[in-house]
């Protein structure tokens, strides 16, 4: 049986500055883009494996939250960051809801290195073990330096999730291109309502749209990006084990305690 975890000790070392500090909750999505409400968590580890001893699923007032990170780093994805990513899931969640006619490509203002760096930043925080991977120290790095640019093998896809659930999946591993097993990749995903995104060192995967071709944007540079509201995939694409393309997925512990969860009805 796997728990889903979302926090360490009260006093602990941030995931993004590294200092040991209080810490306090931080919502994975970051709250104002998503609605805030009563939700079941499990790991996807159990969602997948069908496990039949499976505890009871844990429960959250308001969303999925981590103690990862810090009272200060909170506050700087909170007050720099996030609002340019909420900005684009509630834009984006307007276009799904609409009974406007709309052409299937719509194309979005956005600040893309203030929307990478908060995604990055969370994704960094949606991690209760405290380690110190490639992915996280690069991670770290881009999101604490305001004129860093995104690092050259992070690459960062996008696609429409009209899903009332969320997915966080840290640290796990699929074999590239989708459907061999030529190569193995390591891949990070935050998935919610309206949109999810899929990172890995790869320039390319299964021909999603791309945020890494804006990573020498300046912080402030804004740019038209490319929404495609009719690739939609099932809510456990792409992770999810598949006979039909030969897909594995695979990970260690950080990967075992990623977090899938669904609005309490």
């Amino acid at each position: 049986m796997h728990y889903a975890k979302v926090k360490r000790e009260k006093t602990s070392i941030c995931n993004l500055c590294r200092e040991v500090k209080p810490l306090p909750w931080d919502h994975v999505p970051p709250k104002g883009g998503i609605e805030l409400s009563k939700v079941e968590m499990e790991t996807v580890f159990s969602l997948m494996a069908g496990d039949k001893e499976k505890p009871k699923l844990r429960e959250s007032q308001n969303g999925v939250k981590f103690r990862t990170i810090c009272k200060e780093c909170n506050e700087l994805l909170g007050q720099k960051y996030d609002p340019i990513l909420n900005d684009f899931a509630i834009s984006v969640g307007k276009y799904l809801k609409t009974s406007l006619r709309l052409p299937n490509v719509i194309n979005h203002p956005v600040k893309p290195q203030r929307l990478l760096k908060s995604l990055l930043g969370h994704l960094v925080a949606a991690k209760v073990d405290i380690e110190n991977t490639a992915f996280d120290v690069a991670a770290r790095n881009y999101v604490l330096n305001e004129t860093a640019k995104l690092p050259k093998d992070i690459n960062v896809f996008y696609w429409i999730y009209p899903y009332n659930c969320s997915v966080s999946i840290r640290d796990f591993a699929m074999f590239t291109p989708r459907g061999t097993f030529n190569e193995p990749a390591v891949f990070q995903t935050l998935k919610y309502y309206p949109v999810a995104y899929f990172l890995t060192d790869k320039s390319e995967y299964a021909n999603l749209n791309s945020l890494s071709q804006f990573r020498d944007c300046e912080l402030d540079d804004e740019v038209d990006i490319p929404v495609n509201l009719t690739r939609i995939q099932d809510p456990y694409w792409p992770e999810a084990p598949s006979d039909e393309d030969n897909n594995v997925f695979f990970g260690g512990q950080s990967a075992m305690n990623a977090i899938h969860a669904r609005r309490r009805t």
